[in-house]
């Protein structure tokens, strides 16, 4: 990977990778700023920020008038500044101000073009466009196609040059709702106790949310001053990988970015507090999984001990064979163990965690956690797998440096950590000589009594009630459009041309003994892919899901889990198994030359997996505790209301799915055999690397010269079509659960999938839920109703599969009865907006151009086109019908949603929705757990 570092005259770092195995660009700007240089008295400022920036425009972008826009912004400034004072403090008095501000957000709104940065990169058929905000850093994310690159440079260097923080109000209440997501998140809430001891007296203790008093007294005009303080050239870098051409790229960015103007930094850094010299404990009660945190201090990402560190890590935990790997999981000591270093720009931390069996103590946890921290202070662990570790990074690598995304992402750090770029290129080769005396030195120096025990215990959480604002709903011009919007959507570019995927040039198919072959090969390097698809799953057979999730933990001969995982591990190769409903993959990957070896114990682990009845008990006990702790959360709530809401007595959750007590009663030799039985089905394979068809068909055992000895394979079950329960009129199915926010889906089952009229699929998905979609606007930026918000067609895997249609959002309780009947609304009566159609066919259109499937896809995407009936790849035909399909076409596809049946599934708190207001929308039906689930 060669890298070109440029330096603008204003300060400005510009990193460039080139790769052009595809015509398409990763773009990040970074800054390096977040929550640690927020002023404490106003935390939040750098996330609120970064949705600013994200998408709300400019002078010149999301506008009709900027300059009779700015007298409203500046009355909206004015009027949080008084909110956040004596003022705002006093309840009526907050209330008149809040009114002052609705009224100036309706005001301000009527100049506002929402979302046209999403708009000009959906036009461009972009990919990924997105922000991100953590302590020391705020990225700005967007993947182009390479003839679009004047156009990114346009409206990234106008984005930076001069925002406008126009559409605060709503997007405030976006941040709430995101800021609700994470308060109902245990983990969340376990690593805020955990921050808050561990780095005392310094702001990487803060929630980058920002903590809910701020969220209720936020500031334009702070957040206005900590642009301008951090969003200088001299602390922000331009980075770019892909298909480019590095000068003119170069020059590109020095007309758009080099005018910003440098200004001198403040003072970044921040001493930490001295933590108590003994450990310091906290719990917390939350729902999901108990578990026990041990966490210590440690280094900044530059520090000499931090490589080190990161190896001693990897020693505890790799998931092979780490002495948590081998000591405790492996043998189900505990129900799961693990281990993560962070190394921040001005600090770091290690934590190490565990979760109990059954039965089992955190007391008991937390013991043997302690074991293995000092096992490593004292060196017990093998010098080959710090060995083996150095060749599963290089590996790694290999595989890393394919992606363009991967190549900004090593770019990024060399930019964020301010170190030069030979300093990541060559981070292997340091960590390949650093020896067990250095990885035990820096651990019994860091990993010591000065450290934060935390613990999770299940329960009801007390989570804050942020109120709401109480907006107005705020009208969406999908007809307006700027100046800058034209002139970048009328910048000439080069038509890259469809990607046409032909067999025989692109990949091979063959057929073989045991049914079909795909094979593609890797111009990269040496890395092989091989991978196993039998149709058949847990639908067919509940007792194959299981007996696989068993043999995960199998041996093999005189191999137990930890020599097979070991075996992998210093081969530098990776096996897995997934198994799902009507199909089931075996995947194993790592260099060329191990291929072969690593197939044949594969081979014969699948034959005669080694289990004792030991394993197979505790492994039973786990899934059954597994499942009583998920049955807790909101997200498995969402997941067997939906099934049940779609499909009633046949949803898999009660039709395919084992009791505990049939679980616990499986026996040994029944799991054992799922393995071979699954060997047994005809297969696909699909394959792709530097082995020519012939090679990969002696490995396979299938060269005219090798003796046919296995049986014939057994063929595949029949397919079972998706297929949903009739509905008829509206009906809203709600499982109670107390949380901040509450989750919403809408689903209206379609007709049979039916690949003549796939344009009119992809057209009516990309009108909804695309880029600046209907479902967005109406429901986020219009309302403020929700942080996220979908929709969209999904199609039928196979022919006969039945299409859904669907919506979702996240919304707080108390307002979900009326994002409900937004969504409700939109779905059922599509509006007619012919700009917003036109935006929408150019985006798909520009999709379809630029979309490139890599050369691992090949055979992948060949066996789908089969299954849907498609003997070619289907994308021209696509083409030249999504440009010929006008409005009234999509109207008359979506038409009869107005009439359709429609489940609505909601989780949420019945003590704080409005349950009323859901029966005025349908049939209102209260389910519990007990009848959605078989477990």
């Amino acid at each position: 990977m060669a890298v070109a570092v440029h330096t603008l005259d204003n300060g400005l770092r510009v990193y460039l990778a080139e790769n052009h195995d595809e015509p398409w660009i990763a773009c990040r700007i970074a800054v390096r700023a977040g929550a640690a240089q927020e002023p404490a008295h106003a935390t939040g400022l750098a996330h609120y920020l970064e949705h600013m920036l994200a998408n709300k425009g400019s002078v010149e972008l999301g506008t009709k008038d900027a300059a009779a826009e700015r007298p409203h912004l500046d009355a909206l400034r004015e009027l949080y500044e008084r909110l956040r004072g004596e003022e705002g403090r006093e309840p009526e008095a907050r209330a008149r101000l809040l009114a002052k501000i609705d009224e100036a957000s309706v005001s301000a709104n009527a100049y506002a073009i929402a979302n046209e940065l999403k708009q000009a990169y959906g036009l461009m058929g972009a990919r990924g466009l997105n922000a991100m905000t953590s302590h020391d850093r705020t990225i700005y994310t967007v993947d182009i196609p390479s003839n679009r690159i004047e156009a990114w440079a346009t409206l990234e260097g106008d984005r930076f040059r001069h925002p406008v923080f126009r559409g605060f109000p709503t997007e405030l209440e976006t941040i709430i709702e995101e800021k609700n997501r994470a308060l109902d998140n245990a983990n969340r809430a376990l690593a805020r106790e955990v921050a808050s001891r561990i780095f005392v007296d310094h702001p990487y203790a803060r929630d980058v949310l920002g903590e809910v008093g701020h969220l209720l007294t936020p500031s334009i005009a702070e957040t206005e001053a900590f642009f301008r303080r951090w969003y200088v050239p001299n602390n922000m870098a331009v980075i770019l990988a892909g298909d480019l051409d590095p000068a003119r790229t170069l020059e590109l960015i020095r007309t758009h970015f080099g005018g910003l103007e440098a200004r001198a930094l403040p003072e970044r850094a921040h001493p930490f507090g001295a933590m108590a010299k003994a450990e310091q404990r906290v719990q917390i009660t939350h729902r999901g999984d108990p578990e026990v945190r041990i966490v210590w201090r440690t280094v900044a990402r530059t520090h000499p001990d931090a490589e080190a560190l990161l190896l001693a890590d990897m020693m505890l935990d790799n998931s092979a064979t780490g002495l948590l790997d081998t000591r405790l999981t492996q043998p189900q000591k505990v129900r799961d163990a693990g281990s993560f270093p962070r190394f921040r720009l001005q600090g770091g931390s290690q934590t190490v965690w565990g979760r109990p069996r059954a039965g089992q103590s955190l007391d008991e946890v937390e013991a043997l956690l302690d074991e293995q921290v000092e096992a490593l202070r004292a060196g017990d662990f093998e010098t080959a797998d710090l060995r083996a570790l150095i060749a599963n990074f290089e590996v790694g690598e290999l595989r890393q440096l394919e992606s363009n995304a991967a190549q900004a992402g090593l770019m990024l750090d060399a930019f964020i950590y301010d170190q030069p770029w030979s300093a990541i290129r060559n981070r292997i080769a340091r960590l390949a000589t650093i020896g067990r005396d250095q990885v035990v030195d820096a651990a019994r120096r860091w990993l010591g009594p000065e450290r934060v025990v935390a613990r999770r215990v299940e329960g009801e959480p007390e989570v804050a009630k942020i109120p709401v604002f109480g907006l107005s709903e705020l009208s969406v011009d999908a007809e307006a459009h700027s100046a800058l919007y034209h002139r970048v959507r009328a910048l000439p570019v080069d038509e890259l041309g469809v990607q046409i995927l032909r067999r025989g040039e692109h990949y091979q198919c063959v057929e073989t003994p045991r049914g079909r072959l795909y094979h593609s090969d890797n111009p990269n390097n040496d890395l092989a892919q091989l991978t196993f698809r039998r149709y058949i799953g847990s639908r067919h057979d509940p007792v194959l899901a299981k007996g696989l999730a068993l043999w995960t933990r199998a041996g093999v001969g005189a191999l137990d889990l930890a020599g097979y995982r070991r075996y992998l591990f210093h081969s530098a190769a990776a096996v897995s198994v997934d198994c799902r409903r009507q199909s089931t993959d075996l995947s194993m990957a790592g260099r060329a030359p191990v291929l072969a070896p690593v197939l044949r114990k594969v081979e014969a682990r699948l034959a005669e997996p080694a289990l004792t009845e030991g394993e197979r008990q505790r492994w039973a006990e786990d899934v059954v505790s597994k499942r009583t702790q998920r049955r807790e959360t909101a997200e498995f709530k969402f997941r067997v209301l939906k099934q049940w809401a779609l499909r009633g007595e046949r949803s898999p959750f009660l039709a395919e799915a084992l009791t505990n007590e049939q679980v616990l009663a499986l026996e040994l030799d029944e799991l054992r055999a799922a393995s071979a039985k699954l060997a047994a089905y005809e297969e696909v394979c699909v394959y792709a690397g530097p082995h020519g068809v012939d090679e990969l068909l002696a490995i396979l055992g299938y060269d005219q010269g090798t003796p046919q000895t296995r049986p014939a394979p057994l063929p595949s079950p029949d397919y079972q079509a998706t297929e949903f329960a009739p509905l008829t009129g509206t009906r809203v199915f709600v499982v109670h659960h107390e949380a901040a926010q509450a989750k919403i889906g809408l689903y209206l089952p379609g007709e049979p999938y039916d690949p003549t009229r796939s344009p009119r699929y992809r057209l009516y998905s990309e009108y909804v839920g695309g880029q600046a979609g209907l479902i967005f606007q109406e429901v986020r930026e219009a309302r403020g109703l929700a942080y996220s918000a979908h929709g969209g067609m999904s199609m039928g895997a196979r022919l006969g599969d039945r299409n859904l249609f669907w919506a979702s959002a996240a919304s707080r309780p108390d307002r979900a009865a009326e994002a409900v009947a937004v969504l409700m609304g939109l779905m059922r009566e599509l509006p007619v907006q012919e700009r917003r159609f036109e935006r929408a066919r150019g985006a798909a259109i520009e999709k379809l151009v630029n979309a490139r499937v890599r050369f691992r896809g090949y055979g992948f995407n060949a066996e789908d086109w089969r299954l849907r009936g498609l003997d070619e790849d289907p994308r021209p035909r696509l083409l030249a019908e999504l440009r010929q399909l006008g409005l009234a076409e999509l109207l008359e596809f979506a038409a009869p949603l107005g009439q359709a049946g429609a489940a609505v599934v909601l989780v949420g708190d019945t003590q704080r929705m409005d349950m009323a207001a859901l029966a005025q929308l349908g049939e209102l039906e209260l389910r519990t757990l007990d009848e959605l689930s078989a477990y």
